[in-house]
């Protein structure tokens, strides 16, 4: 059975990477899309390596909707600088508020007033310690969309051996129903002749006339441009999942192509026979679009 290596647009990635100053772990799984949507969530103090993360994603995917999640754990903690003369000010402020109210005057707790705005400052990230955060992001990164890419490769040759056994099965009945034309056409002009002669007989000078009608009709029923369409398309469809890559578009595209020309030949041919190939050629059509909508 013929196959191919082919990439789907279903996958899941994990990475990770840290050292002495931070420990990074980044998840990326994706699914189906148009084009390319990307939806990797960062911490919010982070949000200046989105368009990083977002260019090294756009240089291994071309379909699929991302979705990510990045952890950043700092190990190496910002001692919090304490603001005496803020903590004094508040300390004032509140005895002096329990008097004029009357209230029974107590000192708050020690946690009550850190927790005020300005009490408390978080000294300003270590250049040594921003430079660690990117390059372990950027490291987990690369391993979890390694990661992700194997995988979609996996699920894509699945996708190539169903591919390859519906174009296939396509192929065949279009050869029967080739093959099956001549005599189907024989057929029907035999029966339109017998039709004729039943009705009220065919004269000598009714012969012409019925030799026309069977020519026209021939000329009707005679598919033989919509099979070799229906050939030339399977051939680019073969090639293009020979090739690989970002095929998706290109497949969905040859499929329609492909099922415009089957159903033209099943409109054209009223022989039985025919018709069942044209419902086998439909149906591996259809088997063939639904795996191709998942095709990156």
């Amino acid at each position: 059975m013929v196959s191919f290596s082919l990439r789907s647009m279903t996958g899941y990635g994990r990475g990770s990477a840290g050292d002495d100053h931070v420990q990074v772990e980044i998840e990326l799984r994706s699914v189906n899309g148009r084009g390319l949507s990307l939806k990797v969530r960062l911490p919010s103090d982070r949000l200046a390596l989105e368009t990083k993360v977002d260019e090294l994603l756009r240089k291994r995917l071309d379909r699929g909707t991302v979705q990510g999640q990045v952890r950043i754990q700092v190990l190496r903690h910002r001692p919090a600088i304490v603001d005496h003369e803020v903590l004094r000010r508040y300390l004032r402020e509140w005895r002096a508020i329990e008097k004029d109210l009357g209230m029974e005057l107590r000192d708050p707790e020690l946690g009550e007033l850190l927790r005020l705005p300005g009490a408390m400052e978080t000294p300003p990230e270590t250049q040594a310690t921003r430079r660690s955060v990117e390059r372990n992001v950027k490291a987990a990164l690369e391993e979890a969309l390694s990661h992700l890419v194997d995988s979609r490769e996996k699920e894509g040759g699945r996708l190539g051996r169903i591919l390859g056994k519906q174009l296939v099965s396509l192929r065949r009945n279009a050869a029967k129903a080739s093959k099956r034309q001549p005599a189907a056409v024989r057929e029907a002009q035999a029966r339109l002749r017998r039709k004729a002669q039943s009705s009220d007989g065919v004269s000598s000078a009714d012969g012409p006339w019925l030799e026309r009608e069977l020519a026209s009709f021939a000329e009707r029923a005679d598919v033989e441009e919509e099979l070799a369409r229906l050939e030339i398309h399977c051939d680019r469809l073969e090639r293009a999942l020979k090739q690989g890559g970002a095929i998706g578009r290109e497949l969905e595209f040859l499929i329609q192509e492909c099922h415009r020309e089957v159903t033209t030949l099943g409109n054209k041919s009223g022989d039985a026979k025919i018709s069942g190939f044209v419902v086998a050629m439909k149906l591996a059509i259809q088997r063939m679009k639904e795996q191709v909508a998942n095709v990156e």
